[in-house]
């Protein structure tokens, strides 16, 4: 299961990361000046990974791939780890669009220190603050 992570960066500028359930990231989202776009941002790239014409693939010079998913208007939603070959890349891809639909919110810009808390002895997350877009 994938889950979305909204944060803040020191200039106040909002983003989101989607994450696999090992914390690893998957994509990173452009910035945004509110938290309300971010979270329109959130709800754009959900709808957009039901889309096959809204993504580019990028090579790069060590041959790695990574992705770039778009908004039904051309804009840039998130852009993808880096992959060793384009198959990759495509599992890749595929894995979101099923998961992304469903994945949860996590809003790690609120006033709370701990967004997450594990039950002691347990590796299962706890989520202390949850929204659904």
């Amino acid at each position: 299961m994938v889950t979305f992570i909204i944060s803040r960066t020191r200039q106040k500028k909002f983003y989101f990361t989607v994450e696999s359930s090992e914390e690893a990231t998957l994509l990173v989202s452009e910035f945004y000046s509110s938290k309300i776009a971010c979270k329109k941002g959130i709800t754009s790239l959900k709808n957009a990974v039901q889309g096959i014409a809204r993504y580019q693939w990028n090579e790069e010079q060590d041959n790695s791939v990574s992705f770039i998913i778009k908004s039904i208007n051309g804009r840039k939603l998130a852009t993808s780890e880096l992959y060793n070959n384009l198959q990759a890349s495509t599992e890749g891809l595929m894995m979101l669009k099923a998961e992304i639909p469903a994945a949860i919110v996590i809003d790690q810009t609120t006033n709370f220190k701990n967004q997450k808390n594990t039950v002691k002895g347990s590796n299962n997350p706890i989520v202390t603050m949850i929204s659904f877009i």
